[in-house]
């Protein structure tokens, strides 16, 4: 398996509405989990703080990392290790999660570039979870039912 995965969407609105969807944490909770998974999000968003994603889901997980880059309306970037992996917390651990905006002529592009699996299982799952998020994502965003 390689150490990168990337995958695009495009998306019927404008950068300000998906970096609404993508930073405000009680629109993240809408399309990182089920309602019942009680999903939070707690960061600043200030480079080098932390970001937290925690609920439950077949138990308590707790996802947490440090964000490397804010450039508002065009792209985000953060370190992450769950909990649920049973890993170490050290930083060969983590995976790296790139969000990035591009106006088209119709709409945005929204590309999410991961890098760095500690293990094959965590790859395919994120994977698996970013290719069907990012139709949530623009669900979301178009006022289309999740």
């Amino acid at each position: 398996m390689s150490d990168t995965f990337s995958t695009s969407i495009q998306i019927n609105g404008d950068p300000f509405q998906i970096w609404s969807v993508l930073t405000k944490p009680d629109l993240m909770a809408q399309w990182l989990g089920e309602p019942s998974m009680q999903v939070q999000v707690l960061t600043s968003w200030q480079i080098n703080s932390p970001i937290t994603i925690r609920g439950f889901h077949n138990g308590y997980f707790e996802n947490k990392g440090t964000i490397l880059q804010f450039e508002k309306e065009q792209k985000l970037a953060y370190s992450h290790l769950s909990s649920v992996s049973g890993l170490a917390d050290t930083k060969e651990n983590y995976s790296v999660i790139q969000m990035t905006l591009t106006k088209q002529v119709s709409g945005t592009l929204l590309t999410v570039i991961i890098e760095h699996f500690p293990t094959e299982i965590i790859g395919k799952h994120l994977e698996f979870y970013w290719k069907s998020t990012l139709a949530v994502i623009k669900a979301k965003v178009e006022g289309k039912p999740i």
